[in-house]
């Protein structure tokens, strides 16, 4: 048997590290700086419209699964209860989005996606869309896939709430 010259990659990087390559190879590095990067980039594009991020998270997350929660918002848009519940507020004031009591539970309130609220989801759509093209620019389909499944693993193994 030939051994080769080449060593293998580490399957993972440990902490603490002892080198720039580590660092690089650390998945939660490279999950935060990539979170950040695209936090930043949309933020800058969404402020143009007058909007931001936890808006758009709340409304897209409210386009997806229909009505939720504030609760289940909060997770949904990853944003803390206390703004998701602020933002909200905000959103029904607009008309972007209506509360209502939930029909199994009076004391439950739900939130949903307005006609207008939709509207506006499709105004801010072609921006969101062009930074997503940018983020997987030169990454092929089946690339993209596995990323798409190895990050839902991922999230599953630490995700408290399975929404």
């Amino acid at each position: 048997m030939i051994k080769s010259d080449t060593p293998k990659p580490r399957r993972h990087s440990k902490f603490p590290f002892r080198t720039r390559e580590s660092l690089r190879r650390y998945v939660p590095h490279l999950i935060t700086r990539l979170a950040h990067r695209w936090a930043a980039d949309q933020n800058v594009a969404l402020a143009e419209l007058g909007w931001n991020s936890t808006m758009m998270r709340i409304l897209a997350s409210l386009s997806a699964h229909k009505e939720l929660t504030i609760n289940e918002l909060a997770v949904l848009s990853v944003t803390e209860q206390s703004t998701t519940s602020r933002t909200t507020e905000s959103l029904v004031t607009t008309g972007l989005v209506s509360r209502e009591i939930s029909d199994s539970d009076q004391r439950v309130r739900t939130v949903g996606l307005t006609e207008l609220g939709t509207a506006k989801l499709n105004e801010i759509g072609p921006v969101v869309n062009d930074l997503y093209e940018k983020l997987i620019k030169d990454i092929d389909e089946e690339e993209l896939e596995t990323c798409i499944r190895v990050l839902q693993k991922m999230t599953a193994n630490i995700c408290v709430n399975k929404i």
